[in-house]
């Protein structure tokens, strides 16, 4: 079974989340510096909801503390609709209670927004690729069972 993973020519969809335009704009700027990235920066968590549900993305980057609705909501809303999509809590808080929480609502990754930015993206980077190749496996093997099961049967 042959299972293809991240190709470099093919860009990560990522759809990033965040109320600050700043930070909208830095991500979009900085990310793709370290791959290659298409990269979605909306403000609300209502609208990163119905982009997931028109929209395919490898991942969802979302700061935490916004208004309406924070990143944990969001990821709450992402996973009760079924949807598994890699998601990574990016935020300026440093709590390990919310790491906590957000790991046991089903985030991939917590990563923090402060330090040097060069360290900060890197490490970022790092971790879309890790759970972006961590769930195309475990697509990927889902299907093998799934074809297996069926040409058992036949």
């Amino acid at each position: 079974m042959n299972i293809i993973f991240y190709m470099p020519d093919e860009p990560l969809r990522v759809l990033h989340i965040d109320d600050e335009e700043l930070w909208r704009s830095t991500v979009c700027d900085y990310l793709p510096t370290f791959g290659n990235y298409q990269i979605v920066s909306v403000e609300s968590g209502e609208k990163a909801l119905a982009l997931l549900r028109t929209t395919c993305f490898d991942v969802v980057i979302s700061d935490y503390q916004m208004p309406e609705m924070n990143g944990l909501e969001i990821l709450l809303h992402i996973r009760l609709s079924g949807n598994m999509i890699p998601f990574i809590l990016f935020t300026g808080l440093k709590h390990e209670r919310l790491a906590q929480e957000a790991k046991d609502t089903g985030a991939d990754f917590y990563v923090l927004k402060t330090g040097d930015p060069s360290l900060v993206f890197s490490d970022l980077n790092r971790k879309i690729i890790q759970t972006v190749e961590k769930y195309r496996t475990i697509q990927a093997l889902a299907t093998h069972r799934m074809h297996e099961t069926k040409f058992s049967i036949l």
